[in-house]
C-alpha cells in the first residue's frame, strides 16, 4: 500500500492506518466531495464578505486517506474525526463544508494557490510550516501501546514491558521509544524488553492478535481506528506520548478566516461538540487541552 505508514511522509511518528481500511475505496487526489455541514440557523462566528474563494461555502484541502481521521467509507462519502470537526467549525461559520481531496505533498500549494480556504488533515505544526502558513490547532497526534483486552499481561505503563515482547514497526518513533526503555529497564536491574520488528504495522498488530506478543505500539490514531474496527479485542496501556500538535492551515495573509476558525474551534469545544467528536472516534488522548 503506497501509504502503509501513513503519516511517516508528515513526521517521524509511525502507523499504517490506511492498512486497516481496505474496504473504503479511496477517491483520486484532488477530487472534491460537496457535503452539507448543518450550517446553524445564523452563524454564531462572523465572517466577512468575501472571505471565502466562494461565498456559503468553506473549502477544505485533505488528504483524505487516514482513518480514523480522514477516509472515504463504502458509499464514497468522507468520513471521520477530522471530516466532522471540519464540518462542525463549518457549521460555526454559518457555510457548508466542501472536502477537495488532495495529495498531501501538495497540499499547502494548493492552499497558496487559492485551490480551497483552509487544510484539515492532521498537518503537524512545525517551525518550518509556520513560516508559510498560520495554525488553529485543534489536536494532538501521538503514539500508544496496545494490550489485549483479556489479558493485558501485567502491561499497565511503559515501565512494565521490562522482560516482556513488544511489537512495532521498523524505523517509526515508537521503536526508538522501546529501545530507550530497554535501556532503562537494564540500568535498573531488570530484563531487556523483547522487541520484535516488522516492516508493516498490520504485521506488528497480527503479532499481538495471535498472541505471539504482550504489547504493540503505534500511534494513538491508529490504535483508534483498530480498536473502533474491533471492539472488545484490544485496549490501551498509560497515557499518551510523543505528542505533537496538528493544526488547521490557513494562508499568511487570511487574518480574517484563521481569526474566525479560532473562534469557532473554542464554540465547538464549549458546546461539547469537539470532545463528543474525540470519543466517538476513541481520540481523547489526542485532546489539544491534555
Amino acid at each position: 500500500m503506497a501509504r502503509s505508514s501513513r503519516r511517516a511522509c508528515r513526521t517521524t511518528l509511525p502507523a499504517a492506518c490506511a492498512a486497516f481500511a481496505a474496504a473504503a475505496v479511496l477517491a483520486g487526489c484532488g477530487g472534491s466531495t460537496e457535503k452539507a455541514a448543518s450550517p446553524a440557523a445564523s452563524p454564531v462566528v462572523d465572517l466577512p464578505a468575501g472571505t471565502l474563494v466562494k461565498d456559503g461555502q468553506i473549502t477544505y484541502c485533505s488528504d483524505i486517506s487516514a482513518p480514523p481521521l480522514t477516509y472515504y467509507d463504502a458509499a464514497q462519502k468522507p468520513v471521520g474525526a477530522e471530516i466532522e470537526l471540519g464540518d462542525a467549525l463549518a457549521a460555526q461559520l454559518g457555510v457548508k463544508a466542501n472536502w477537495a481531496n488532495t495529495a498531501f505533498n501538495g497540499i499547502i500549494p494548493a492552499l497558496q494557490a487559492k485551490q480551497c480556504d483552509a487544510i484539515i488533515t492532521q498537518l503537524y505544526i512545525k517551525p518550518e510550516r509556520e513560516k508559510v502558513v498560520d495554525f488553529v490547532p485543534y489536536m494532538y497526534a501521538s503514539n500508544t501501546f496496545v494490550v489485549s483486552a483479556k489479558d493485558d499481561k501485567g502491561v499497565k505503563t511503559a515501565g512494565d514491558l521490562c522482560g516482556k515482547k513488544a511489537a512495532a514497526q521498523t524505523g517509526t518513533t515508537i521503536a526508538d521509544y522501546l529501545n530507550a526503555q530497554s535501556k532503562k529497564c537494564v540500568a535498573d536491574g531488570k530484563k531487556k524488553v523483547d522487541i520484535r520488528l516488522f516492516t508493516k504495522d498490520t504485521d506488528a498488530l497480527q503479532q499481538l492478535r495471535l498472541g505471539l506478543v504482550d504489547s504493540y505500539g503505534t500511534t494513538l490514531e491508529t490504535a483508534a481506528y483498530v480498536m473502533k474496527q474491533q471492539p472488545d479485542t484490544f485496549q490501551l496501556v498509560g497515557k499518551p506520548f510523543n505528542r505533537i500538535k496538528v493544526g488547521a492551515a490557513t494562508r499568511k495573509d487570511d487574518t480574517a478566516l484563521h481569526d474566525a476558525l479560532t473562534k469557532a474551534f473554542a464554540e465547538v469545544r464549549k458546546n461539547g461538540e469537539y470532545a463528543a467528536i474525540l470519543k466517538k472516534w476513541n481520540l481523547t488522548g489526542d485532546d489539544i487541552a491534555g
